[in-house]
């Protein structure tokens, strides 16, 4: 069962929500800042996030079905199943995905619906809980919720997918504590954690962060897995008029069907 949309409103609400909202919005704009007219697009719970990541007013927010409406979105928002988004083939520059790969069924058909809609140049960021973070084990915040990810996993599963990972950060260094004295403290634990990934720190600091950003861009050949065969009825493929060929016992049926009428007529 997938988070709902007032828990996600309820925690984004609070003072930790708005925090993690604060680091991670910083992080997008710092990767797509500069991005002028794409096409922006997000799918999961992207809404609070979306804002300035993209010099834009071309924006999207996807919500899954499972999760319930949002009330008074801040950007045009629809909700969509995992696997089935009402967007052309190749309609989107940019998109987010942030609540949503570690909470469905089917990774890899997601995966599959994002690829379709990507452009050729189009870039993906996925915001990830880390699977040896504690964001993703103390259950005060909704990456806890669904399956989270090594960086190991996440790079094999974007690459039988046919994505490209370009670039990867990490953020939310901190436990998700809800105390008022360590809220005051948590920016300059995040400034420390984004400090020590950089000089590579001893104790394999990467690990400790909540969340897992990675940018992957699509590969150019189709994935089988997930593809269209596998989502649309084989009645789409069989106009109307048409029927299978028919097997050899079928065919010898039909040629004993027509001499019966070919002496019919005769008679």
């Amino acid at each position: 069962m997938r988070t709902s949309v007032s828990e996600y409103h309820a925690f984004y609400e609070s003072p930790l929500g708005r925090l993690t909202q604060s680091i991670l919005h910083t992080k997008l704009v710092t990767a797509w800042g500069e991005a002028k007219n794409v096409r922006l697009a997000g799918f999961g719970f992207t809404d609070p996030y979306l804002k300035d990541i993209c010099q834009t007013d071309m924006q999207l927010s996807m919500i899954p079905e499972g999760i319930g409406a949002q009330t008074a979105p801040l950007h045009p928002t629809c909700l969509v199943h995992d696997h089935h988004w009402p967007l052309p083939d190749a309609s989107i520059d940019r998109l987010v995905v942030i609540h949503g790969l570690e909470e469905t069924t089917k990774p890899r058909r997601l995966l599959r619906e994002i690829w379709r809609v990507l452009t050729d140049d189009g870039l993906v960021i996925f915001v990830v809980p880390n699977r040896r973070g504690l964001w993703s084990l103390i259950e005060t915040n909704p990456f806890a919720a669904g399956r989270p990810y090594s960086l190991r996993q996440l790079n094999s599963l974007l690459e039988e997918s046919l994505f490209t990972a370009t670039s990867h950060t990490t953020a939310l260094h901190f436990p998700p504590m809800t105390s008022p004295f360590f809220l005051t403290i948590a920016k300059s634990w995040e400034k420390l954690g984004s400090r020590l990934r950089k000089w590579r720190a001893p104790l394999n600091w990467p690990h400790v962060a909540g969340v897992n950003l990675v940018e992957a861009r699509k590969g150019a050949a189709l994935p089988i897995t997930g593809s269209k065969a596998d989502v649309l009825s084989p009645e789409i493929f069989a106009p109307q008029g048409m029927h299978p060929l028919p097997t050899a016992h079928g065919r010898d049926k039909i040629k004993s069907a027509a001499s019966e009428k070919r002496l019919a007529r005769k008679a």
